[in-house]
């Protein structure tokens, strides 16, 4: 029998999800969930903080949602609002300024970063009769891809591609991209011509992501610093 009071008077607030503008119901984080993003964090492990991010957003959402088919700027935006919510609407972040290296501590108010969606054409066509329909990969599909932890630039890219390709189109039949393996899709990707590839590309360009600009002037040198951030380890 517990003899310590349930602590359970949460607050809810509203969220949107990005990709869907379905409206959510969120709650803070706790200690424990807390916890487990600080060890993450200290960890500078790219996979553990992602697990970390996903089981975080997962536990604070109370509405019915598949996590799963939450694209990664899904997963960002919200877990971004939650801690807001949670620890407060600004962060201290260090920079190092540009002329004298010095590190300065800046904060920045997570309620001015911004994320704007725009849904772009999802079928690219790569010949007169090959066409591949594309998605926005979800966050939980990147985040278990050892290849976007560990590998090179170029595998990332290919990694990412191929989660992002849902289907191959000829004009006789739909290939679904999940009964083909990674051999013969690498293959199908290598054979491209530069033109063709970068059309691919050019889409991965589109995938929204947390992005946001802060000044600040050196403690040092006085000198007037603007830093782009873009994605979430770069607020964490």
């Amino acid at each position: 029998m517990s003899l310590l009071p349930k602590l359970n008077n949460v607050p809810k607030y509203d969220l949107t999800i990005p990709s869907t503008n379905k409206e959510i119901k969120v709650r803070p984080f706790l200690v424990k969930e807390e916890k487990i993003m600080l060890i993450a964090v200290e960890s500078q492990d790219p996979k553990q903080i992602a697990t970390a991010v996903i089981d975080t957003v997962k536990s604070c959402i109370m509405t019915d949602v598949e996590i799963a088919k939450l694209t990664s700027y899904d997963i960002e935006y919200l877990f971004l609002k939650i801690r807001s919510k949670s620890v407060g609407e600004t962060t201290k972040l260090l920079f190092k300024c540009t002329s004298c290296d010095t590190e300065n501590e800046v904060v920045v108010n997570l309620n001015d970063i911004k994320m704007n969606v725009q849904h772009a054409p999802n079928v690219i066509k790569i010949t007169d009769n090959i066409s591949i329909e594309m998605q926005h990969p979800s966050y939980l599909s990147l985040a278990n891809s050892d290849t976007l932890t560990k590998g090179t630039p170029t595998e990332q890219i290919f990694s990412i591609i191929k989660e992002a390709v849902v289907s191959v189109m000829t004009e006789n039949e739909t290939i679904d991209m999940r009964e083909v393996d990674s051999a013969e899709f690498q293959e199908f990707l290598e054979s491209m011509t530069q033109a063709q590839f970068q059309k691919v590309k050019d889409y991965l360009e589109t995938i929204p992501k947390l992005s946001h600009t802060t000044n600040f002037k050196c403690k040092k040198c006085a000198t007037d610093n603007s830093v782009l951030m873009e994605g979430l380890q770069s607020f964490l």
